[in-house]
């Protein structure tokens, strides 16, 4: 028996373009790119129907030895000869850009962080840390940071194209309002103003933006933004002394919660109210600055937590990102932030989710990531039922949806399931309606009945057909908890648990729609993402 029953109404007739927001990953490592599994990872990104994915990784031009390392990585794309005069060697970013172009995805460029050679760090500050590190400080020359950047953009114009290197978006840094910056706020201003200015000395058209900071409902996040957009829009240009700097995006980061390591932790769960928050936040910072109402927003990272590099044994809480929960969780993200903002100046236009893979790690270790060793998690299967909506947007309202800003805060334990969703045409005619079923607390368990309603369709009949992620589909985490949690396991098992990860279609029967009116009810669990789609079917056809 079902908790409730939830009515859900698709209008055919009223229809807009389909923004399709989510097409973002990054992740720390960047010399976890080019492994067999990385490249593995970002084939899979890029076959996806309704790319190109746009990929963003940190440590870009850092100084080392180019072997990665959990929240570390490196290129030594600038060094310094005896005398003092640069050295450009551009292998190991040829690499990663490659791996990203030759996988049908696209790079998100990150430019950061500082190379060891330009670091004002003091001679004692380590540089290969993950934190309070040499690579965090700002540069000893302005000019030859310029520089860098100059010589990065004129190698990717000769190797990749005009037309290819307009595509790309170019973010400067991380996060500077904590720890990956050194400097202050006005420092960061300044290399903003030589990163542009060497960049569009090789490349005008170049897409451009910042700053990536951190939570903007935070206090200091939220005026270190602020500034950054004050500066670029009518401060003093540090590199050509005029008025302002370009801005073409404006990015900042949003999470849903925080873990730290902690082998006694009590329970913890994310929050979608945290999230959305956080970026409304952000939307009315960015719309408070005339030149910039409308100004393309980018969340350049977007999850339930802010510690991807955490396992489930630091904290035993992270063993949800092996779930359905985080699924579920990354599609409601989705719904709940597609029309944020929808009536004011500003909108998310683009959000970044925050994960990859992990190499030699244990299976199913609670990382952040959206696979392990080769093994899909449920989270990824979200981004295939995503990939599959046609171009054009219909209507869609559902009774069961609710603004987490106007509810003020997280869902309580007697708060019923958010019930959101997404509805699309296909150019074949093919209706898809994405739904999501999601409470914070993992551990809530209910059923909810969706009664749906479509209205507008050509009259005839419909073949009805489901693909689900729930805690027994598309779901290869169930199935290595059934087989005992292996930490080794054996080929046969590696290869049951890779099966158990792949969305089937099932066939639900037909419906036929009267004076274009179609009803039809599913059954949700409390954690779960549906994508039921209808096919006209007078042609015959059936759509695989």
């Amino acid at each position: 028996m079902s908790d409730r029953v939830v009515k859900v109404a698709v209008d055919a007739t009223q229809s807009e373009p389909l923004r399709r927001i989510w097409r973002y990953v990054g992740y720390d490592e960047p010399n976890y790119t080019y492994t067999e599994r990385g490249n593995e990872l970002l084939g899979k990104l890029g076959r996806l129907a309704d790319g190109p994915y746009f990929i963003r990784c940190h440590f870009l031009l850092c100084t080392g030895s180019g072997i990665g390392s959990p929240k570390w990585g490196s290129t030594n794309v600038y060094t310094e000869d005896e005398r003092g005069r640069p050295v450009y060697d551009f292998t190991l970013v040829d690499r990663i850009f490659d791996t990203y172009l030759e996988s049908g995805c696209t790079p998100f460029v990150e430019l950061g962080f500082m190379p060891k050679a330009l670091s004002t760090a003091p001679d004692e500050v380590p540089y290969e840390a993950t934190w309070d590190a040499a690579w965090a400080y700002p540069p000893t020359d302005y000019g030859r940071w310029r520089d860098l950047i100059a010589a990065i953009a004129a190698h990717c114009l000769e190797r990749y194209g005009l037309r290819e290197v307009s595509r790309w978006y170019w973010e400067l840094w991380n996060e500077p309002d904590i720890g990956y910056w050194r400097g202050t706020v006005q420092e960061y201003c300044n290399l903003y103003d030589y990163t542009v200015a060497g960049l569009h000395s090789i490349l005008p058209q170049a897409y451009v933006g910042g700053p990536g900071t951190t939570s903007p409902a935070r206090g200091e996040a939220g005026d270190f933004l602020r500034r950054f957009l004050q500066h670029c829009s009518a401060g003093t240009n540090a590199a050509t002394g005029g008025r302002g700097t370009r801005l073409d995006f404006v990015s900042f980061h949003t999470k849903g919660g925080g873990y730290r390591t902690d082998d006694r932790a009590a329970k913890q769960t994310p929050s979608i109210f945290e999230l959305v928050r956080h970026v409304a936040a952000g939307l009315d910072i960015t719309a408070a600055f005339p030149k910039y109402r409308g100004l393309e927003v980018v969340l350049s990272e977007c999850d339930p937590d802010g510690w991807a590099a955490g396992s489930r044994h630091d904290n035993w809480n992270l063993e949800f990102r092996n779930t359905e929960y985080y699924a579920s969780y990354l599609a409601n993200t989705v719904c709940q932030l597609m029309d944020l903002g929808r009536d004011g100046p500003n909108r998310v236009d683009g959000m970044l989710t925050w994960a990859f893979q992990f190499e030699d790690r244990e299976y199913f270790e609670g990382l952040r990531t959206l696979s392990t060793n080769g093994v899909d998690k449920p989270v990824l299967n979200v981004l295939r039922l995503l990939a599959r909506l046609g171009r054009t947007r219909l209507e869609l309202w559902s009774e069961g949806h609710r603004d987490p800003v106007a509810a003020g805060g997280s869902d309580r334990p007697d708060t019923l399931p958010d019930l959101s969703g997404l509805a699309a045409l296909d150019d074949d005619g093919t209706i898809s309606v994405f739904l999501s079923c999601h409470h914070d607390d993992w551990d809530l368990e209910s059923t909810t009945d969706v009664d749906l309603q479509l209205r507008g369709l050509e009259p005839g009949h419909y073949q009805l057909r489901r693909l689900v992620v729930d805690d027994s589909d598309a779901n290869a985490y169930a199935t290595w908890v059934e087989m005992g949690r292996p930490i080794d396991p054996t080929g046969e098992q590696i290869a049951d648990m890779k099966s158990a990860a792949r969305l089937r279609a099932a066939e639900v029967g037909t419906a036929e729609s009267t004076d274009g009116v179609l009803t039809t009810r599913v059954s949700m669990k409390s954690h779960s993402v549906w994508l039921l789609e209808l096919h006209h079917a007078s042609d015959g056809a059936v759509r695989t």
